[in-house]
């Protein structure tokens, strides 16, 4: 069974990817606009290299976004309450797969564990959500039993 300390750490643990990922993506967005200036002024109309440079400046610029998004939502103070039933904040072990209800990044790795991290707008939050200890769910044909919500 996991503890309150796990579920902290691994907030700890999540809220640093997001800090790595905003650095990641600002230089990213940075390195496109130098070299999108650096090239000057579009040699004509069909010139794709600054074209080219200026849309990954605009990409990495969502993922900069996104990743402010999902740092906010980290820091809710939602992640750091008690929860009775699967809700924004809750990590819940089932009877075969640990998931974090925060953002979505899928499955990571932590601590020797396999972490689903999930948002509360995909379908399988949908299909737990407001779930108890011991009620069970289904998704995508497999059944799944909670055994535990974490309390803080």
């Amino acid at each position: 069974m996991k503890t309150p300390e796990f579920e902290a750490e691994l907030i700890v643990h999540l809220i640093q990817i997001q800090k790595q990922a905003i650095a990641n993506a600002s230089k990213a967005m940075d390195d496109a606009q130098v070299e999108a200036h650096n090239y000057g002024t579009p040699k004509d109309c069909y010139d794709g290299f600054r074209n080219q440079q200026l849309r990954k400046k605009d990409m990495f610029a969502k993922q900069l976004s996104r990743a402010m998004v999902n740092l906010v939502l980290l820091q809710r103070p939602e992640l750091k309450k008690t929860h009775s039933e699967v809700v924004f904040g809750a990590l819940i072990q089932t009877d075969s797969d640990l998931f974090l209800i925060a953002i979505g990044m899928g499955i990571i790795h932590f601590k020797n564990e396999d972490v689903i991290v999930v948002s509360v707008q995909v379908p399988i939050f949908e299909a737990m959500k407001g779930k108890k200890i011991g009620d069970s769910f289904s998704f995508n044909q497999r059944n799944f039993k909670i055994l535990q919500i974490i309390q803080k």
